[in-house]
């Protein structure tokens, strides 16, 4: 359910200036993840990286 979360997630940044653009200006990591978190994406940084990898 996470991996799938964290593809849903690398696509969301792909395709969605605003969203992408949004989560690059939040400078702190806490506040970063909070508000991804909020956007309905919930995964580890090791779910992410293997999305990142499967996607590329």
């Amino acid at each position: 359910m996470c991996q799938e979360q964290a593809k849903a997630f690398v696509e969301k940044l792909k395709h969605d200036k605003t969203f992408r653009e949004t989560v690059i200006i939040i400078e702190d990591v806490e506040a970063k993840l909070e508000y991804i978190n909020q956007e309905g994406y919930i995964f580890t940084s090791d779910e992410l990286d293997v999305a990142v990898s499967s996607i590329l």
